[in-house]
């Protein structure tokens, strides 16, 4: 079993489409997703209907939140504000309907993993260091939690003893793995497939192999110059339409 872990799509069709491609040349039986489905990037409708289509396991994430209308933008940046009331006025009723009805994390995908969006504690919440990942692993028992939020793929383990390490996979080639251990915890973000923020303008996402007992990190390149021309003709803040070019 092969399960395909997507986060932060925002979107961002080019990146979306260009992670399925990879993704379908890779194999993968299931579809989960961390959450921000829409918010930043020029396609909100249409990423929610690939994520409708590929019947995608989905939790809630901030963005979706605001852009649905649940709640306002006042902890936005300006930015990230101005997206999101562009994306509530772009979303027609029932993809708004859909972002409405995803559920909260943490999300029990059975097997001791689940879906968060930032973090255990709240899915507004950085898990950005260490510090931030004890907290989360004091509040659950799960042997695996996909999260997303802060745009950086990266796995955080904790064992029997309480140590937390960070390890962030880097590196040249397309795909890095993780071995997972049996006895201890992870915390894992497959990146962001709409808008990276590690320096690295190429797309990301995540393979949970559930059979190898490992997790296989995917880069991949994607027509970003498309992505910021869509953007422009929106309206969109020329901000975000600069930092998908540097990848931050």
């Amino acid at each position: 079993m092969r399960q395909l872990i997507l986060s932060d799509i925002h979107s961002n069709m080019e990146a979306f489409n260009a992670c399925m491609l990879r993704a379908e040349g890779a194999g993968y039986d299931d579809v989960l997703c961390c959450g921000d489905i829409v918010g930043y990037g020029p396609n909100p409708n249409e990423a929610v209907d690939k994520v409708r289509e590929l019947k995608a396991i989905a939790i809630r994430g901030n963005h979706d939140r605001v852009a649905s209308g649940q709640d306002n933008a006042d902890d936005f940046n300006a930015h990230a504000k101005a997206a999101a009331y562009w994306t509530r006025d772009a979303l027609t009723e029932d993809r708004t309907q859909y972002l409405i009805d995803l559920p909260l994390g943490p999300y029990d995908l059975g097997g001791g993993a689940q879906l968060v969006h930032g973090a255990v504690t709240d899915e507004d919440d950085y898990i950005m260091s260490e510090v931030h990942a004890v907290e989360s692993f004091e509040l659950t028992d799960a042997h695996l939690t996909f999260f997303g939020h802060t745009h950086y793929p990266c796995v955080f383990s904790c064992d029997v003893d309480g140590n937390v390490i960070l390890e962030i996979p880097k590196g040249a080639d397309d795909l890095l793995a993780v071995d997972l251990k049996k006895n201890v915890q992870y915390m894992i973000n497959p990146g962001s497939v709409g808008q990276p923020r590690d320096n690295d303008t190429r797309s990301a996402f995540a393979i949970w192999d559930v059979d190898r007992s490992r997790v296989e990190f995917h880069r991949v390149a994607y027509p970003y110059e498309v992505t910021q021309e869509k953007m422009r003709a929106a309206g969109l803040p020329q901000y975000l339409i600069d930092r998908l070019r540097f990848g931050r």
